[in-house]
């Protein structure tokens, strides 16, 4: 009778934990293309009446109860028929032998070498089995209708859970080896692009390079050359009135006889406006539809906060997207890993470094800025603040800005700042 009652939940745990790997991995994005899977997508799944997520519940419950049941017989017949402790340690281990065998290794030799046209006719007894868990069950999603009373409404954050959810299927993919890792940062960056606002991608005030309209053209040619930028805003008086810009083509078109006695002005095109707060997303068509390469950024008092090009868009998908004449990075390398950085430093670049990805919280693009923006004011030389997994040390500046930082990596949970 013992081993009749061995014998049955043997089997009846095979069988489970069977059923519970083939819902398992026919949840996975990239399924193995196995006998046993083919058919239980094709045959099993349909007659068994369950849907992947809730059958992968369901025998799971099935499996873990079986699991109990077969231990608690196995440890009483050894101490009814055993030797005191010796006997319970026997039962024991006997237990976890059989029961390891018969709820992973025989299920996955059985996944992997048979068909599973085996399980077809036994579809009855395992109903019956899903049958006896349907209380339980019925708890259950009692319960997760309980949590979801709590739940935001529809339509509350929406645009987070999505950019949420696809993230997790981009990690998903990664991790399953259909996305490389490169491609996986690529389309992260497009996911987070939409959610971006201008004031996050454009080029700061104190490092543009302007020029003002009534300037000669050979002031604008020397300008263009020290500086080897392509296109060049115009400013009339005050670099908060940012009236056009000039492309250079436009100036090296001209000879030296064209060029003598005029000014920046003619050769000005228009420049569009756009606020702090406007989406690139929406920039970006509203470029692509007017031909514009360029366009000036004001802050909520009408005042100029920066531009933004074209190529800052892409490099904000692609990355950084260094020309021949530019120089790279003025980035010193530490031993211990960290690096010392001007404090107009991009702080986008921080993710090549440390995987640092900007929040929509933070209003600073510069890691002077950012220091700033966690300290609350200019912190002085010496100052070190650790926050996100960066530790950020000043080692240069003055009353108005940040010159120069150490940055290094830190674990998340030491966050903090101090003197």
């Amino acid at each position: 009778m013992i081993f009749l009652l061995a014998f049955v939940l043997s089997a009846a745990l095979i069988l489970a934990s069977f059923i519970q790997l083939l819902y398992l991995e026919s949840m996975r994005l990239r399924t193995r293309e196995l006998a046993s899977l083919e058919f239980f997508k094709e045959r099993l799944l349909d007659a068994l009446g369950y849907e992947t997520e809730q059958g992968a519940l369901v025998f799971s419950l099935i499996k873990h109860t079986l699991l109990v049941l077969y231990g608690a017989s196995l440890v009483a017949v050894a101490m009814i028929y055993g030797h005191g402790w010796v006997g319970l340690l026997e039962g024991a281990a006997l237990a976890w032998f059989v029961m390891l065998g018969a709820s992973y290794l025989v299920p996955q030799v059985l996944y992997r070498r048979s068909s599973g046209r085996w399980a077809l006719p036994l579809v009855p007894f395992l109903k019956f089995e899903a049958l006896l868990f349907k209380p339980l069950m019925k708890l259950l999603d009692f319960l997760q209708r309980l949590s979801d009373l709590s739940a935001p409404e529809p339509g509350e954050d929406k645009a987070v859970t999505q950019a949420e959810e696809i993230e997790a299927l981009i990690s998903a993919g990664e991790e399953e080896g259909i996305i490389e890792k490169e491609d996986s940062r690529l389309i992260q960056n497009v996911v987070a692009f939409g959610d971006k606002r201008v004031r996050q991608v454009m080029t700061p005030r104190p490092r543009i390079v302007a020029i003002e309209k009534n300037k000669s053209l050979d002031d604008l040619r020397q300008l263009a050359k020290n500086e080897q930028y392509s296109r060049i805003p115009v400013y009339d008086g005050s670099l908060d009135r940012i009236v056009g810009f000039v492309h250079v083509r436009d100036l090296f078109e001209l000879d030296e006889e064209h060029r003598e006695g005029r000014t920046v002005e003619s050769l000005m095109r228009k420049i569009q406006g756009v606020p702090e707060s406007k989406p690139v997303a929406d920039l970006l068509r509203e470029m692509q539809r007017t031909g514009t390469h360029m366009v000036y950024v004001a802050d909520e008092y009408g005042n100029l906060a920066g531009l933004v090009t074209l190529e800052d868009m892409v490099e904000e998908v692609f990355g950084e997207i260094r020309d021949e004449h530019e120089p790279p990075h003025d980035v010193e390398h530490g031993e211990d890993g960290s690096i010392v950085v001007s404090g107009s430093f991009d702080i986008d670049h921080l993710a090549d470094h440390f995987g640092f990805q900007r929040g929509e919280d933070l209003e600073s693009t510069t890691v002077g800025g950012l220091a700033t923006e966690w300290c609350g004011a200019v912190p002085k030389p010496g100052t070190v603040v650790e926050r996100e997994g960066l530790r950020l040390t000043v080692l240069a500046s003055d009353d108005r800005r940040v010159e120069k930082v150490r940055i290094s990596s830190v674990k998340p949970q030491n966050e903090g700042a101090g003197q």
